[in-house]
Parts: C-alpha cells; sequence; structure tokens
C-alpha cells in the first residue's frame, strides 16, 4: 500500500510531534539544571527548579495524552508498536525522526533521573553521618543541649593527670 499523501491530520501529528519533542527537551534542560545544583550543594536552586520540574512533567503528560488519544483515532493501540504502525502507514519521515527522536529523549530523561536519585541519596548519607555524629557526641558527653534547645556544659570529669 503507498504511504498516505500529506494531509492536515498529518501536518497535525508532525506539529503534535515537534510540540512534544520541545517539551521534553525543556524537561532535559531542567534535570541538567537539577543535577548541577545536587553536585554544588546548592539547595535553594534545587527549590526553585523543583517548581519548574513539575511544570515540565505535566507539559510532557499533557502532549503525551493527546497523542496517545490521536493515536486511539486513528485505530491504532495506544503503545508504542501502535505508533511505529501509524507512522509507517502515514509514510511521514520527518514524523518517523521526530518520533525517534522523542523516543531517546525519553532515555536521557531517565539516564538522568537515576544519576540524580544517586546524587539525592549522595546527600543524605552525608547528611545522616552528621546527623549520627552529633546525636553520638550528645549522648556521650552528657548531651550538649536540653530539651528546650539551650546549651549546656558537658559533664566535668577528671582531669587526665589525675591519679
Amino acid at each position: 500500500m503507498p504511504p498516505a499523501k500529506p494531509s492536515h491530520g498529518n501536518t497535525a501529528l508532525l506539529a503534535g510531534l515537534k510540540m512534544e519533542n520541545a517539551a521534553w527537551q525543556a524537561l532535559l534542560d531542567v534535570l541538567r539544571e537539577e543535577e548541577k545544583a545536587l553536585i554544588a550543594g546548592d539547595a535553594d536552586r534545587l527549590a526553585l527548579l523543583n517548581t519548574a520540574k513539575l511544570t515540565q512533567l505535566q507539559t510532557v503528560s499533557d502532549h503525551a495524552r493527546s497523542r496517545l488519544a490521536d493515536l486511539q483515532a486513528a485505530g491504532h493501540p495506544p503503545d508504542h508498536s501502535g505508533m511505529t504502525a501509524w507512522l509507517a502507514r502515514l509514510g511521514q519521515p520527518e514524523a518517523r525522526a521526530c518520533w525517534q527522536q522523542l523516543n531517546q529523549m525519553e532515555q536521557d530523561a531517565q539516564a538522568a533521573n537515576q544519576r540524580i536519585g544517586v546524587l539525592i541519596e549522595l546527600r543524605l548519607a552525608t547528611a545522616r553521618q552528621a546527623l549520627n555524629v552529633l546525636v553520638h557526641s550528645a549522648t556521650s558527653q552528657g548531651g550538649l543541649y536540653d530539651q528546650a534547645g539551650l546549651a549546656v556544659a558537658a559533664h566535668k570529669g577528671k582531669p587526665l593527670t589525675a591519679a
């Protein structure tokens, strides 16, 4: 069967894939910034990036839902194989290239998310170690702070030179 001639629907598909790719690229940019902030230990920047990341995730999700609805309306299952079949039927090399780019960006985002998770775990481990040092110090010296959070003197022991 010959490829379908370009139509308004095909143009809309290509435009939708381009917009979805742009949304994925924006998400990847935020993930890269988040990774840099974690490496630098910039907690203030992380809070701002979290808002941007959530916004981009919502945008990517909206585009994906729209694409899946279009895919189902075209009579294909709403999954990777359905999209591949739809693109093959339409015979649009540019749309197929956009789809492949979108798949690559999704893999890049998953890899960035895994790296970010490792960095977060490293930061948490460092914080846990510091907390353990403080707790150990407080309990072995009879407490550095009282229940109200006020500093108290450590118990005086015998001087090292005492017999």
